[in-house]
């Protein structure tokens, strides 16, 4: 008997997006740690996740982590919603701009960005 059919999830880039001078300037490491954000995209809830997370995942160094969350959200492809808190172990929580959030429109800030 043939296994059932499972849902395959994936993660789909807007060309425009792609072509823009705010991803095509983002590092790769950046470019990395915004695939690996989406995996964990849901409409209601922002993203938890920590520079630790992002050092672990990305496979660098926590300075670099801390930069490639930075240069997400000074391109615009990130918002800060919640400051985490390392003695609580809260991590910060973020929400993609260029994907629907609480039944309201992306926000596309990646759009804005200039050199």
């Amino acid at each position: 008997m043939a296994k059932a059919l499972r849902k395959r999830q994936y993660i789909a880039q807007d060309v425009e997006m792609i072509r823009s001078a705010a991803y095509e300037k983002l590092s790769g490491n950046a470019v990395k740690l915004l695939i690996l954000m989406q995996t964990h995209w849901r409409m209601y809830e922002p993203i938890a996740y920590s520079v630790t997370e992002a050092q672990n995942r990305v496979g660098c160094s926590r300075g670099k982590a801390h930069e490639a969350l930075r240069e997400l959200e000074s391109h615009g492809f990130i918002k800060l919603m919640l400051e985490g808190h390392f003695n609580k172990q809260l991590a910060r929580k973020w929400r993609l701009t260029f994907r629907d959030y609480n039944d309201q429109k992306p926000s596309d800030e990646w759009r804005k960005w200039s050199v």
